[in-house]
C-alpha cells in the first residue's frame, strides 16, 4: 500500500526530496527517520528572492546517516545531535539543487546526495530508498591485505614473546617466594 502511495506521489511529481536522518536523533526512537519534502510546484521561477530552476520529474535524495559525530550521552542512552553547521550544510545542498544554474542530472556527491530523474525511479520500481541511488564508496578495495596480515602477524608474534617473558618472570618470582608452578 505504501509503495502504491509513493508511486502515485512520484507520478504526480509531488515529491521534491527524500532526506534520511541519522539514527538515534530522537529520544522516542532509535531508528533512522526519513523526511519526505513535498512540493506542489517544481516548475521554478522566483520564490522569496531566490531564482529556482525547473525540477519537474526529479527528486533529490540525501543520506545524512553518517552525520553521527555529535553524540551526546543522555540519562539512559546515547543520542545524536545535528549541529547548526550541519543543518546549514544540508540546507545549502537542498537550496543549491533547487537553484537556477544547477545541473540536476549531475548533482551528486558520493555517500551524501544525488538528484534522480523520473526514468531511473521508474526502472527501480519507484523505490524511494536513497541507497538505491546514492553512490557508496567501497573502501575495502584500497586495502593491501598482504601488508595488513604481515603487520598483524608481527604484532601477534611480539605479543606472544612478551607473554612468554612475563610468564617466566612470574614463575621466577613465585619460585623465590617458595612456590613452584
Amino acid at each position: 500500500m505504501l509503495l502504491q502511495f509513493a508511486k502515485k506521489l512520484i507520478e504526480k511529481d509531488k515529491i521534491e526530496a527524500i532526506v534520511v536522518l541519522p539514527r538515534e536523533l530522537f529520544y522516542t526512537t532509535d531508528i533512522s527517520v526519513t523526511l519526505w519534502i513535498l512540493n506542489e510546484n517544481k516548475k521554478g521561477g522566483s520564490w522569496h528572492g531566490r531564482k529556482l530552476r525547473n525540477r519537474e520529474r526529479e527528486i533529490l535524495f540525501m543520506d545524512l546517516r553518517q552525520w553521527t559525530k555529535n553524540s551526546i550521552k543522555g540519562e539512559q542512552k546515547k543520542k545524536v545531535e545535528l549541529k547548526a553547521e550541519q543543518i546549514k550544510q544540508a540546507t545549502e545542498i537542498y537550496f543549491k539543487w533547487q537553484s537556477e544554474g544547477t545541473d540536476g542530472a549531475n548533482y551528486a556527491e558520493p555517500e551524501l546526495y544525488r538528484s534522480v530523474g523520473f526514468e531511473e525511479l521508474k526502472r527501480n520500481g519507484y523505490s524511494l530508498v536513497p541507497s538505491r541511488y546514492i553512490e557508496f564508496v567501497d573502501r575495502d578495495n584500497n586495502i593491501d591485505y598482504h601488508k595488513v596480515l604481515n603487520e598483524t602477524a608481527t604484532t601477534v608474534s611480539d605479543l606472544l614473546k612478551r607473554q612468554q617473558e612475563n610468564d617466566e618472570t612470574l614463575r621466577n618470582a613465585l619460585k623465590q617466594l617458595g612456590y613452584e608452578c
